[in-house]
């Protein structure tokens, strides 16, 4: 993947880092409750719950950016495999009251490479 050169290459790069605190997040919450009931950390729990509201509100409101709807980049693959996560997790509940980002998400998620990989129920 190619970035633009100079401050579109920084916005790109603040979309990446983005999509990644959001794959981080949701990564340490899909871990953590997968440990043994008695060694689970409910702050731990708590704090990526809330990181994930308020990042998929924050993506809700910025997934109409031309970066996310251009040719393929790693912003866009980071964020469809976070978000995608939430079929390892059933805690994980993204989708209510963020439809531009389910729509995206949807959208993405359709693309042969992607489906092929994704998690079957």
């Amino acid at each position: 993947f190619t970035l633009p050169a100079g401050e579109a290459g920084w916005e790109a790069r603040r979309l990446e880092a983005l999509a990644r605190s959001l794959l981080d997040g949701l990564a340490v919450w899909s871990r953590e409750r997968s440990r043994p009931d008695l060694e689970r950390s409910p702050t731990t729990i708590k704090h990526e719950r809330a990181r994930c509201e308020r990042m998929t509100a924050l993506w809700d409101a910025t997934i109409s950016h031309a970066w996310m709807n251009g040719p393929l980049n790693v912003a866009q693959l980071t964020l469809a495999c976070a978000l995608g996560m939430a079929a390892r997790n059933p805690d994980i509940h993204w989708r209510e009251g963020h439809d531009k980002l389910a729509a995206w998400f949807d959208a993405f998620a359709r693309r042969p490479s992607f489906a092929a990989t994704a998690v079957k129920s």
